[in-house]
C-alpha cells in the first residue's frame, strides 16, 4: 500500500479530467453518454445527452477545488435551464414522462434557489407520495409505481428533513441495515450507487441518514480491500468510505493510485454503467454509461483521497487561482 501518496499525480488527473470533460461538452453545456442494449452493445450503443447525465456529472465536480471546474458547472448549468418542464420536473428522453430521480438529481445540481427549481419541484415531487410515505419513480398516473430506494434518496435530498420524508428515510435505512440495496433497486446494479445518494442526502442536512452513511461506509471499506473494482466503483467506494469518521488514509491512497493506473490517453476514464432501463427497441435492459461522468466522479475520489491524506489544502486549492 501506498506510504507517500503521490498527491501531485492525483492533483494533475483530476485536473486533467476537467480539461477533457470541458472539450466533450456539448453547445449547450450537454455531457455525453452512451445507451447499450444487453443483447449487442457493439452494434446497438447509442449516443445519449439526456439531462440527468449533465446532473450527476455536476454533482461529482460540484465545489471540487480544480482548475475549470467553475466553467463546467456554468456551461452544464445551461443544459439543465433548457430542459426544465413548467412544473419544474425533468424528464430522460422528450418522448418519456418526467420521473422523480431525474428531476430530483437535475434539482440537486441546480440548486434549491434556482429559479428552475425553488417553489416548483419540491411541490411536484411532494404530489407523488404515496400512501406508505415512499416516493415512486413515475409521475404518469396509471404506470406500475415502481419505488426504487436510490431515487427515494435523492428525493429525500432535495426535500429534506420532515414529515414528508420520514417514512421514506427510515426505508431507506432498513434497506441500508438489511443489506438489500440491489434486490430493492429496479434501476441501479450496485449498492454503491445508493451509497453514494446517501451522501448526497446526507449533505443536504437530512441527519437521520447519517448512521445508515456510516454503515456504508463500512462496506465501502470493504470493498475497496476486495480489489477488482472498476474505475467507477472505485471512485464509487472511495467517496463513501471517506465519509467514515476515521477513514483509512492508506487504503484510499491505495485506491487513488489505482484510479491514475486505470486512466485512459484521453486523461479520461472508462466508462461504466451508471443506471440501467428497460426500452422496446431491443429486448432486455439498456445500460445507460458516460466516461465523462465516471471521469468526473473519479477526480472527486482523488480530491477526497487526498483529503484524507491530511492534504487537501493549499496544493489543491491553488489549481482554482
Amino acid at each position: 500500500m501506498s506510504d507517500s501518496p503521490d498527491l501531485e499525480s492525483w492533483q494533475q488527473a483530476a485536473t486533467d479530467a476537467v480539461d477533457a470533460i470541458a472539450a466533450r461538452l456539448g453547445p449547450r453545456g450537454q455531457w455525453p453518454g452512451w445507451a447499450y442494449a444487453d443483447v449487442d452493445p457493439a452494434a446497438t450503443g447509442r449516443l445519449d445527452i439526456a439531462a440527468p447525465l449533465t446532473a450527476l456529472g455536476m454533482l461529482a465536480l460540484a465545489e471540487q477545488p480544480l482548475a475549470g471546474v467553475p466553467e463546467v458547472l456554468a456551461a452544464s448549468r445551461r443544459h439543465l435551464e433548457l430542459t426544465v418542464l413548467a412544473e419544474g420536473l425533468w424528464r430522460y428522453y422528450a418522448n418519456i414522462p418526467p420521473d422523480t430521480d431525474d428531476s430530483a438529481m437535475c434539482a440537486l445540481a441546480l440548486g434549491p434557489d434556482h429559479p428552475a427549481v425553488v417553489g416548483r419541484t419540491a411541490q411536484a415531487l411532494t404530489g407523488t407520495r404515496l400512501p406508505n410515505g415512499l416516493y415512486p419513480t413515475w409521475f404518469t398516473p396509471g404506470l406500475n409505481p415502481v419505488i426504487d430506494p436510490v431515487p427515494n434518496a435523492h428525493v429525500v435530498a432535495v426535500l429534506g428533513p420532515g414529515p414528508a420524508t420520514d417514512d421514506a428515510v427510515a426505508w431507506l435505512i432498513e434497506v441500508v441495515a438489511a443489506g438489500t440495496e440491489v434486490a430493492d433497486s429496479v434501476y441501479y446494479l450496485d449498492a454503491l450507487d445508493l451509497h453514494v445518494a446517501l451522501t448526497r442526502a446526507v449533505a443536504a442536512g437530512v441527519e437521520a441518514l447519517r448512521p445508515a452513511l456510516a454503515a456504508a461506509s463500512a462496506r465501502a471499506h470493504a470493498r475497496l480491500l476486495a480489489d477488482g473494482l472498476s474505475p467507477y466503483r472505485t471512485a464509487q467506494a472511495i467517496i463513501v468510505a471517506s465519509h467514515a469518521e476515521e477513514a483509512d488514509a492508506v487504503l484510499l491512497a491505495d485506491a487513488a493510485d489505482h484510479l491514475l493506473a486505470s486512466r485512459h490517453a484521453t486523461g479520461l476514464w472508462p466508462s461504466d454503467t451508471l443506471f440501467v432501463a428497460g426500452n422496446t427497441d431491443a429486448p432486455g435492459w439498456w445500460h445507460y454509461q458516460s466516461d465523462a461522468v465516471t471521469s468526473a466522479l473519479c477526480a472527486r475520489a482523488l480530491v477526497l483521497a487526498s483529503g484524507a491524506a491530511g492534504a487537501n489544502g493549499p496544493g489543491w486549492q491553488s489549481a482554482t487561482s
